[in-house]
């Protein structure tokens, strides 16, 4: 093949290439949630273990058990565990894994959580069933009260 036809080839190649990336939809800067569950949390039991050193101290553990409602209706539980990973003051930091249980399967989420706040954003570490892969956040409000809700926004 003449140099001169290699030279247009490329040259039309890099074109179309080029062409090709622009039409590339930009990713955007937050993802959008597929799907949004929405749950009220009824606070079950709570269970503090005391390791190490008497009263609360690093490595203490929180375990949770709520049942979960959508329109009245109980349509799932879930348990959670907390570890204390430090105390600053009257701050008690804690490593949480929560998991949910629903009708189409189960999520679990983690994430760092200073108790006595009332709100906490979670990252959804995976599922079972339909939230097979899951990946998105679970939002905690008004934790441990009459009013504790979950918001989970799926990204897939």
């Amino acid at each position: 093949m003449p140099k001169k036809n290699v030279a247009l080839f490329g040259a039309v190649g890099t074109a179309l290439l080029a062409l090709g990336l622009s039409s590339v939809p930009a990713v955007p800067a937050q993802a959008r949630s597929e799907k949004v569950i929405d749950l009220a949390v009824r606070n079950g039991r709570v269970v503090q273990t005391d390791v190490g050193e008497h009263g609360l101290s690093v490595g203490d553990e929180f375990i949770y058990a709520d049942k979960l409602f959508q329109g009245g209706k109980q349509v799932g539980q879930d348990g959670s565990s907390c570890q204390v990973t430090e105390l600053n003051g009257a701050k008690t930091s804690t490593n949480c894994v929560l998991s949910v249980q629903l009708p189409d399967g189960q999520l679990t989420a983690q994430s760092l959580w200073t108790k006595d706040t009332d709100t906490v954003r979670m990252a959804v570490t995976g599922g079972t069933g339909a939230y097979r892969g899951a990946t998105g956040e679970l939002t905690c409000n008004d934790i441990q009260t009459p009013h504790e809700t979950y918001h989970i926004a799926l990204d897939r």
